[in-house]
């Protein structure tokens, strides 16, 4: 009986750390929420599209230290060539919807990204 007790205990204890890694993305899924985050933050698509969700979602858990890195590289990347684009008109502003509208698709589809109407104004 104290070792069925002490059983239950210890599974009892558990059962929040194995949801918690169930939770916990990947490195590839950390590295494209990284990407549509970058997105997120290029002041030219800023406005109306709502990335809360996936922002706690990419700071849940631990992650290794050259992950974060890789992902502050391509972050920096995606913004440097997203401000070239929004400079260059409504070209280059439908593509970097479409880029951002790409790079957040999966999330958008899981309800962590809640994209504003991507069609720019006539």
């Amino acid at each position: 009986m104290k070792r069925t007790l002490a059983l239950f205990a210890v599974l009892a204890t558990l059962a929040p750390l194995a949801a918690h890694a169930e939770d916990h993305m990947s490195d590839g899924r950390y590295l494209a929420a990284s990407r549509c985050l970058a997105y997120a933050d290029v002041s030219a698509l800023q406005g109306g599209s709502d990335f809360t969700a996936l922002r706690n979602a990419t700071n849940a858990g631990f992650r290794n230290p050259a992950i974060i890195s890789r992902a502050r590289d391509e972050a920096r990347t995606i913004r440097a060539r997203a401000d070239a684009l929004a400079s260059s008109g409504d070209r280059g502003m439908t593509t970097l919807q479409q880029r951002r509208d790409d790079a957040c698709s999966s999330f958008s589809e899981q309800g962590l990204v809640r994209l504003e109407n991507s069609t720019p104004a006539s």
